[in-house]
């Protein structure tokens, strides 16, 4: 679906996103609706809960979707949740238990569903596109565990859309700003030893807003997965109108790009495929875990047949990464990069959870999407990207991520690679529980 009419803005890191966040859930006048893949009970879920608590006793419907087994478990890798959260004194609770949480809100009227489901159980629907879609799904998924909603979508009033790589917790959304100069385990303990009201490690991560016709677009993913999970079923509002709030530009068109675990195509992966393919001046990446070997390839082959492309990476460093498998496996391709003349930079000092993509300074790509197996085979975990393009908002979210995050970036040489030593040899070497995994297709 391109649509004309919206307005979109690059909200970076959690002190920018979470003022804006708030101050559009305060506003809502009709629904709130929100699908994230973690959302922790601790300060800022609490802060984020106590905001829809107000707005359901309002008479506001608000309606939450969220994993409650993988919060437990801090995701299926570790969030570093648990950790963190022993650096504030005023946590004295387990903030992977999310069911105090979950109570509350359901207590003030919130419908709040568990994303982690039986698929083989049948949802009565009057909705025949729901009901197909579910027999899909059915159909597709053999070990429900392995499959996770993973998208991260926030919705208000059908008018104002969030996608993007945050869940809701401290690590994502915050008030006070990190130095991206220091490390932030270290920055956490000073905070701590300051008695600051944030002492945690934070991570550098994005949501991008948007207004307009594509809000309704994101709408009906979340109805249909908010039905098929079991919530009530609802007709969703159109779109309210009105002043915008003053965020963002004015884009050209915005197009929603989705994976279901159905054994249907990967609209994602095919569309990451036919923009390498297509750039002709320059291609960025910015991913917590890039090892799909589709992609891969893709960006070698583009590299090879037209060497005057740009393509710059910017990745996690291994020291922050939340995934030592996938940093690991995403590594292994670094002397792939190097030998064909592709740009390799990791990001230093705090664990970038970035998921964005820009090419030829046109196209920009937002959303959840991880370019590893989970995300991008065709029956493994929901999730959600929207294209936009517009030449002068895509040259502005290049200056706000890569031209940024390159100066808090070190970039892969050669000896890095190739050298003699321990960490040079880990890059050209996988860990044998790493080729487990990618041999399952479950990294």
């Amino acid at each position: 679906m391109s649509e004309l009419g919206n307005v979109a803005a690059l909200l970076i890191d959690g002190h920018r996103l979470l003022p804006v966040l708030l101050a559009d859930l305060r506003a809502a006048q009709r629904n709130i609706h929100i699908a994230v893949f973690l959302f922790f009970r601790d300060p800022i879920g609490e802060e984020v809960t106590d905001v829809l608590v107000e707005r359901a006793r309002a008479g506001v419907k608000v309606r939450v979707l969220l994993n409650i087994a993988k919060i437990a478990m801090g995701d299926p890798f570790s969030t570093g949740e648990k950790q963190m959260m022993r650096h504030d004194p005023n946590v004295q609770y387990d903030p992977l238990d999310v069911r105090p949480l979950c109570k509350r809100m359901r207590e003030a009227g919130v419908e709040v569903h568990d994303t982690n489901i039986d698929y083989d159980h049948v949802i009565e629907t009057k909705n025949p596109r729901l009901a197909s879609l579910a027999a899909q799904i059915r159909d597709a998924i053999d070990i429900d565990d392995l499959h996770v909603d993973h998208r991260k979508i926030i919705l208000v009033d059908g008018k104002v859309a969030y996608c993007g790589g945050a869940n809701i917790g401290a690590q994502y959304l915050y008030h006070r700003a990190f130095d991206p100069a220091r490390d932030c385990r270290a920055e956490a303990h000073a905070w701590r030893s300051a008695g600051d009201p944030e002492p945690w490690w934070k991570w550098h991560d994005s949501f991008t807003r948007f207004e307009g016709p594509v809000a309704e677009a994101l709408e009906l993913d979340f109805h249909a997965r908010f039905v098929l999970d079991g919530g009530t079923e609802y007709d969703p509002l159109p779109m309210l109108g009105g002043p915008s709030r003053g965020e963002g530009m004015a884009i050209r068109s915005a197009r929603v790009y989705r994976n279901v675990p159905d054994a249907q195509a990967n609209e994602v992966l095919d569309l990451y495929l036919q923009k390498i393919a297509a750039a002709e001046g320059s291609i960025f990446i910015e991913n917590p875990y890039l090892y799909h070997p589709t992609l891969v390839d893709a960006l070698c082959a583009a590299k090879g047949a037209r060497p005057l492309l740009r393509i710059t990476l910017v990745l996690p460093a291994r020291r922050h990464n939340d995934n030592q498998f996938g940093q690991d496996a995403q590594e292994y391709y670094y002397a792939r990069y190097l030998a064909c003349g592709i740009e390799v930079w990791e990001y230093q000092h705090h664990f970038n959870h970035f998921k964005l993509a820009v090419f030829d300074e046109r196209f920009s790509i937002h959303g959840s999407t991880n370019l590893n197996y989970r995300s991008l085979e065709a029956d493994k975990d929901f999730e959600l990207v929207v294209l936009v393009d517009d030449e002068p908002f895509a040259r502005h979210v290049l200056a706000l991520s890569r031209d940024v995050d390159i100066t808090h970036a070190l970039r892969i040489a050669d000896r890095d690679v190739h050298g003699k030593t321990w960490r040079a040899l880990c890059r050209r070497r996988r860990n044998p529980w790493t080729l487990a995994m990618l041999w399952r297709k479950q990294l």
